[in-house]
């Protein structure tokens, strides 16, 4: 495992994600860290949340998989509304609700949903391009069994 992690070319890498995609099963073993001598971390906050937004877009399509759901609900339930609107002029007459607006309510969040979904879809491409570039070892071989090792030349 730790030899795959030397291995690997990725600009952010956080170990125990990494560890656990590699290993499979990991174990910790507790370690007793003593206190900084002298000086303080370089880590501020604003460094903190963009190594907390690495971690959340490095190993995960979790968030643009989120927008294009967004996007898919957001349309649906425009088309709902547009539904009740619909059926609410037919049966209560054209008195019922303010001419328009909320037609083009529900028109603007309809295309705000295909908007999304479609941003979504574009996120969900690149997402795949990004998991093959990264050159991520599909699985480990730990040990070859039965077999004589080759000779190497």
């Amino acid at each position: 495992v730790v030899k795959t992690l030397c291995a690997s070319k990725e600009i952010s890498t956080f170990i125990p994600v990494l560890a656990d995609m590699f290993a499979g099963r990991v174990t910790e073993i507790p370690v007793a860290h003593a206190e900084r001598l002298r000086g303080e971390s370089k880590y501020s906050f604003f460094k903190l949340i963009r190594l907390q937004f690495d971690l959340m877009t490095s190993f995960s399509l979790l968030p643009l998989r989120a927008t294009m759901t967004v996007g898919v609900l957001t349309a649906i339930l425009s088309m709902a509304v547009a539904v009740v609107l619909i059926a609410g002029r037919l049966i209560m007459g054209r008195d019922w609700a303010v001419s328009g607006v909320f037609t083009l309510f529900a028109a603007l969040f309809f295309f705000m949903g295909v908007l999304l979904f479609g941003i979504g879809l574009l996120g969900e491409y690149v997402g795949r391009i990004y998991m093959e570039v990264r050159k991520r070892p599909r699985y480990v071989v730990r040990q070859v069994i039965g077999r004589e090792p080759e000779a190497k030349p």
